[in-house]
């Protein structure tokens, strides 16, 4: 099995699973609150892409480039989610971008349910 593929499951694994995880809590707590099982599930969709590097980094040729753009993109979508301005949805899509490059640093500690 070559990098790319199983760079491609463990990607799919952790992003779903956390995404599975955070939903069915929100499910569980929060049940027919249907607009937050969705942002709690891309929640932990975006955790989880951020997070796979990080399980198995020899894996991915350039995990930085992944979790910079998960960052990225967790911050437009949430932007747009919220119905932010425009220039205040880039400013999330920065500060996301921001936060996956430090996730090396940060991803260590979190603590999944």
């Amino acid at each position: 099995m070559n990098r790319n593929t199983t760079a491609l499951k463990i990607s799919a694994f952790c992003s779903l699973g956390l995404a599975f995880v955070f939903g069915l809590f929100s499910l569980v707590f929060y049940y027919a609150d249907w607009h937050r099982l969705l942002l709690v599930s891309l929640l932990g969709f975006f955790l989880g892409l951020m997070a796979a590097p990080e399980l198995q980094p020899k894996a991915f040729k350039r995990a930085g480039l992944l979790q910079v753009s998960s960052g990225f993109s967790a911050g437009m979508v949430f932007g747009y989610w919220f119905q932010l301005q425009p220039e205040t949805i880039w400013l999330a899509a920065l500060s996301g971008a921001f936060l996956g490059w430090l996730a090396p640093l940060w991803i260590k500690y979190l603590s999944i349910p």
